[in-house]
């Protein structure tokens, strides 16, 4: 798998460097939140009752930005420029109406948050800002920088829903680097200390929030302390895309090699591939119920899923084209 370069986000990193260089007891207000997360699940209709879902019309799917598993649910979501497509158990949905075009789609427990434009006929500005979802797209909460930021590079814990946000040109709260926060209303500027020049993606841990790494051409890097500082956590050696886990992290190693790296110790273990010449995978999904279920998307349009830790893998699209 070759790497593919992505320059607006370099830059941004280049500006930056240029610049700087629980307890286990919940508080009753958290368990109300918990309880208002499970009331909204179960108002949540089947997708087969769902008016704004119908069964994919078209085998093709292309120009995905993302994807995940929004909601804690067995549904992988996949964004693309004509607006969300879900796989369930072998069959696949598509949006009907609010065909928004998500760009940086991160799947949370509760939905998902996204940039990006608004599907035609929307009467959402354009661009999104950041916005957020807890019924597949239904209703959109708008969060801030509606009409004038298009955030291409952001990441959100999956249980914390912290935000990190590289922000590539001036807007009302931000100068262009990477910014974080806990509630999308107070951001704060990261610093980005010991990252390369070079740099392709960004992702959290789903509960810690103080954890995220950067994608680069020369490893994958990793900061404990919200971005301040970063460490190599690899080799030198391209890396495309990452994904963390509670205890341990998936990163595509020179681009199309899976591997798994235990974030107590670093152990690793390459897994077996579906394929010997896939091309550069630029996402990678865990399911929030089963760590052995891992979904990559690849540059080229394929789409595999395991369910057993890559001992076996089947293609859910090839080449853009609906496989199962």
């Amino acid at each position: 798998m070759k790497k593919n370069g992505l320059p607006l986000f370099a830059a941004t990193i280049l500006l930056i460097s240029a610049g700087c260089q629980i307890d286990n007891e919940m508080n009753p207000e958290e368990n109300t939140e918990i309880i208002k997360v499970e009331e909204e699940e179960e108002k949540l209709v089947s997708l087969e009752q769902s008016n704004l879902y119908g069964s994919l019309q078209d085998s093709k799917i292309d120009h995905v930005h993302g994807i995940g598993y929004p909601g804690n649910r067995n549904e992988l979501l996949i964004a693309t420029h004509n607006g969300p497509i879900i796989y369930r158990e072998g069959f696949w949905y598509e949006a009907k109406e609010n065909k928004n075009d998500y760009m940086s789609f991160n799947a949370v427990s509760d939905g998902f948050y996204s940039s990006g434009h608004p599907g035609e006929g929307s009467d959402l500005p354009n661009p999104l800002g950041l916005v957020k979802s807890t019924d597949r797209g239904n209703t959109i909460e708008e969060l801030g920088f509606q009409g004038e930021a298009d955030f291409h590079y952001l990441t959100v814990g999956y249980e914390s829903h912290a935000i990190y946000a590289v922000n590539q040109m001036k807007n009302s709260k931000m100068d262009t680097g990477v910014y974080y926060s806990e509630d999308a209303k107070e951001w704060e500027k990261v610093q980005l200390n010991g990252t390369p020049n070079q740099v392709s993606g960004i992702a959290t841990h789903p509960t810690d929030s103080n954890v995220v790494a950067i994608t680069s051409p020369l490893g994958l890097f990793v900061s404990s302390d919200k971005g301040e500082s970063f460490d190599r956590l690899t080799e030198e050696v391209s890396v495309s895309s990452v994904r963390f886990m509670e205890d341990q992290l998936v990163y595509a190693k020179n681009n199309n090699k899976l591997v798994i790296q235990k974030l107590k110790n670093g152990d690793e273990t390459e897994l077996s591939m579906p394929e010997n010449d896939l091309e550069t995978i630029d996402y990678i999904a865990v399911s929030p119920q089963d760590e052995n279920e891992i979904v990559f998307h690849t540059a080229g349009g394929s789409i595999y899923r395991t369910n057993d830790r890559g001992e076996s893998w089947n293609a859910l699209v090839k080449k853009g084209e609906v496989i199962e």
